[in-house]
């Protein structure tokens, strides 16, 4: 190893080591080790020695086994010892320690021996002079091999000045709060925006419990953000710039929530050895309020006198002369030559609609029966033009006898305010697009004519109208031109009624009408059918011609119900019923249509709980391979069993489910069980097993859900092409853009496509070719006589024909014997499906038939 070139400073002159003299503990000496060209010094104990004694620290070391404590000359002058004094016995340490300080240094240094921890304390010894000295210890303990306290070293610093220091600021701190807690008026004493102190009167002025809860918070929580922001501000003025902050009048909000007015002054003081700032606060909020009670008493009066914004006129009863204002004059074009101010015609100015109403309400106040008169009324101008304004005045002189002898009041243009009230009752009553009454205006009509009824004993009937076909009339032409339909149909409704019967339009295409004093029903069932007859006629729209028919409810008072909510109800329910019997034609409310409601709704909530409470379940039918006779795939069908409802039919409760938007976590449900289904019957048949589900348009409307399934499959590990979606042939025919996206998706995936129904509707062939429909499903209507009916036959064989051209394969429904069967297979269709194989199945029927080796078809 390359000796180091270590050298020695004492003096400041270089020498070797061995020149320094033995026991030179006095001297400033240090290391310095040459590290390439650079020289890195290394203090050394007499260097530590020397700074501590510069610092004034005394160092001690204590045996626990003997308890005696080793003390450096530094320590024995903190305690007035000799200089040569180097020990002392623990018990003459303890003793210096005064009184009321010793059981708490003791429990202190038992606490810190049991957590073997470094400790810091502070405590007041008297030294042999008499002295009282605070001192600061720091001290840690030495272990010994087996973990054992053996040793305390430690060391001391005497820090009575500073803790006579912090004495005197707390006296002064006392003397501060004493003074303050006596002043009237609050103080705050505020650090980087937070009030560090607050006295009484503070609390009492921001309505807080304890002075406490003022500690901590800053302006924003008692001040209006406007008046916090202005306090801040004045804070900085004080400790960044030093500047004098202004006297502040702020608004403030107390701790109970009411508002206040505060003045402030501000003056830099010093808290706790720091700089802060000294909030004195007034509260003057009852000055403010007198204040600006004189403020506005003077603005009321200057306005009398200015006549800001409305005419001043004075009335000498006596005389029967009046002294109008300019502003008057200029607010109705007047002139001195137009009108004197002698003598002013008002009967031919006030509208005659209104002049008995301001007469009496003036005469009134003259009379002394009410002590202002104020009345709103029409008032003609030079143009002749009527404007609305509001009139008041008082009584301001009377004779000797109590007699009024002069009125003085302002007259005020309110037409803008006037046409804006009728512009918002026209929008909260009246339907823009018909200018019929709305939904809103509607029921409160409906509510006077039950009254009136009520009152006549005559019967009263609502109609509920729906337009049939407006939706294709939307589609196809537009919703202008729809639009322009419902406004021509309102007006064709109100050529069907009496000028006395309502007519009003509650939305989308919906209408009601509302007869009053019927006499008999035959009068009712004509005029539903003139109604009938005048929607059916042609709507020319431009240069197109649009056909809709309307379904009718109608509901009757007092019969069907005595409020209008209920009539209105019932009255809905017959007008679906109406469309239910196939659309153009008008429906009288029964008991069985409330009663069918009720169980709707009863099956509708019943419904949110279904798959929850495991009521719902899926049944798999066998869809076969007609060539061999063997089952190829199967479709999934959804079944309710209700524990009180019974079995209830998919064609009741999926349209609920669309409705109540619970299509989409069904139909997810009943696809992820499809799905594991079909692995789960591919591993058992040794090939790929396809299950069909079927999806409503509902369901292509759920965001991302395909985007889901997708990835269900490819987490689940399960082909794409296990699966197979059915869709009407409707639905693909009137697709929107996203349902022909979501198709797209589905097919690019690898899922196929198949038509259900096929035959029943009016398919597109381009949409077959576009989509590359996988399969068609032959409606079970073709099927049912196939084997009878000629022209059936053709039509099914033309199907499976046209299909296989096109690249698709045919599934004949609803096969019930062994000869559509035959038939079906001679034709050429693929596969079947139907009660002559087997009924729909549960899952675990469907794999023990899986399991059979001769799972044929049946004989």
């Amino acid at each position: 190893m390359k000796k180091s070139n270590s050298k020695r400073i004492r003096g400041g002159v270089l020498s070797s080591p061995d020149d320094a003299p033995a026991g030179a503990t006095g001297s400033f000496s240090a290391d310095y080790t040459k590290a390439g060209e650079d020289l890195v010094w290394k203090p050394d104990a007499i260097t530590y020695q020397l700074a501590i004694e510069a610092a004034g620290v005394g160092a001690w070391d204590r045996v626990l086994a003997t308890d005696v404590v080793t003390i450096c000359p530094m320590m024995a002058r903190l305690l007035d010892l000799p200089p040569h004094a180097a020990s002392l016995h623990a018990d003459e340490w303890r003793k210096m320690i005064l009184p009321e300080d010793l059981p708490f240094v003791e429990s202190a240094v038992t606490a810190f021996i049991d957590s073997d921890q470094p400790f810091s304390l502070e405590y007041r010894v008297r030294t042999r002079h008499g002295r009282i000295v605070w001192l600061l210890v720091r001290g840690t303990f030495v272990l010994n091999q087996h973990g054992n306290p053996v040793r305390v070293t430690g060391v001391s610093v005497d820090i009575t000045d500073r803790k006579k220091a912090e004495e005197a600021a707390q006296a002064s701190e006392q003397r501060y709060r004493a003074l303050t807690d006596l002043n009237p008026d609050g103080i705050l004493v505020c650090q980087e925006d937070r009030c560090a102190y607050a006295n009484h009167a503070a609390a009492s002025i921001f309505r807080v419990g304890r002075v406490s809860e003022l500690i901590g918070r800053t302006a924003a929580d008692f001040f209006e953000p406007e008046a916090a922001r202005a306090l801040h501000e004045n804070l900085h003025l004080l400790l960044e710039q030093g500047l004098e902050a202004p006297l502040a009048t702020l608004a403030a909000k107390r701790a109970d929530g009411e508002h206040a007015y505060i003045q402030a002054t501000f003056g830099k003081v010093v808290w706790e050895g720091r700089p802060a700032v000294q909030i004195t606060v007034r509260d003057i909020t009852e000055h403010k309020q007198l204040q600006d009670q004189l403020r506005i008493t003077s603005e009321r009066l200057k306005l009398a006198i200015e006549g800001v914004g409305e005419g001043i006129w004075d009335w000498n009863l006596v005389a029967d002369t009046y002294s109008v204002s300019d502003s008057l004059k200029h607010m109705f074009g007047w002139t001195d030559t137009d009108h004197e101010t002698e003598h002013i015609n008002w009967c031919q100015l006030i509208h005659p609609d209104d002049f008995r109403r301001v007469n009496a309400a003036l005469f009134s106040c003259i009379r002394g029966e009410t002590r202002i008169y104020e009345c709103e009324f029409r008032l003609k101008d030079t143009k002749d033009r009527w404007k609305w304004v509001l009139g008041r005045g008082v009584v301001v002189a009377w004779d000797c006898s109590g007699a009024p002898t002069a009125m003085t009041g302002t007259i005020c243009d309110i037409t803008a305010r006037k046409e804006s009230a009728e512009q918002i009752w026209r929008h909260a009553n009246i339907d823009p697009l018909t200018g019929l009454p709305n939904r809103r205006m509607f029921r409160d009509q409906l509510d006077a004519e039950i009254r009136k009824a009520h009152r006549s004993g005559k019967e009263l009937a609502v109609l509920y109208l729906d337009m049939d076909g407006f939706k294709q009339v939307n589609d196809l032409f537009g919703h202008e031109a729809g639009d322009q339909l419902l406004a021509i149909a309102s007006l064709r409704l109100k050529g069907c009624v009496r000028e006395s019967d309502i007519v009003a339009r509650l939305g989308g295409d919906e209408f009601t009408v509302v007869l009053s004093n019927l006499d008999y029903q035959g009068h009712l069932d004509f005029l539903c059918e003139k109604i009938l007859t005048v929607l059916a006629q042609p709507f020319n729209i431009g240069a197109n011609s649009a056909h809709v028919t309307a379904s009718i409810g109608i509901a009757l008072y007092p019969v069907d119900g005595l409020e209008g909510n209920e009539l209105g109800r019932k009255a809905d329910h017959a007008m679906y019923a109406a469309k239910a019997a196939g659309k153009n034609q008008f429906c009288y409310f029964t008991r069985a249509m409330d009663e069918t409601a009720h169980t709707r709704l009863r099956m509708s909530n019943a419904l949110h709980h279904a798959l929850p409470l495991d009521q719902l379940s899926i049944h798999y039918q066998p869809i076969v391979n007609l060539r061999n006779g063997r089952i190829a795939k199967a479709e999934a069908l959804l079944r309710w069993q209700h524990p009180s409802l019974g079995d209830i039919m998919p064609s009741a409760f999926v349209p609920l489910a669309e409705e109540n938007g619970l299509i989409g976590q069904i139909g997810t449900w009943i696809f992820q069980e499809a799905a594991l289904k079909s692995r789960q019957w591919s591993k058992l048949t040794g090939e790929n097993f396809q299950v069909s589900i079927n999806k409503s348009p509902v369901q292509f409307m759920e965001r991302d859900i395909e985007s889901d399934w997708l990835t269900y499959l490819a987490n689940m590990n399960i082909p794409c092409d296990s699966l197979v979606i059915e869709i009407t042939e409707g639905m693909l025919l009137h697709a929107s853009s996203r349902v022909m996206d979501r198709l797209l998706e589905f097919r690019s995936a690898g899922i196929q496509i198949a038509i259900d129904d096929f035959g029943t509707g009016y398919s597109s062939m381009a949409y077959l070719k576009k989509f590359k429909i996988d399969y068609l499903k032959i409606d079970r209507s073709f099927i049912h006589d196939i084997d009878k009916d000629q022209d059936s036959r053709t039509i099914v064989e033309t199907i499976v024909v046209m299909a296989h051209k096109l690249g698709m394969k045919v599934i004949a429904e609803g096969i019930e014997s062994q000869a559509q069967a035959r038939l079906l297979a001679d034709a050429g269709c693929d596969y079947g499906q139907g009660f002559f194989f087997l009924a729909p199945v549960l899952a675990e029927t469907m794999e023990r038939m899986l399991q059979t080796p001769s799972a044929d078809k049946k004989e």
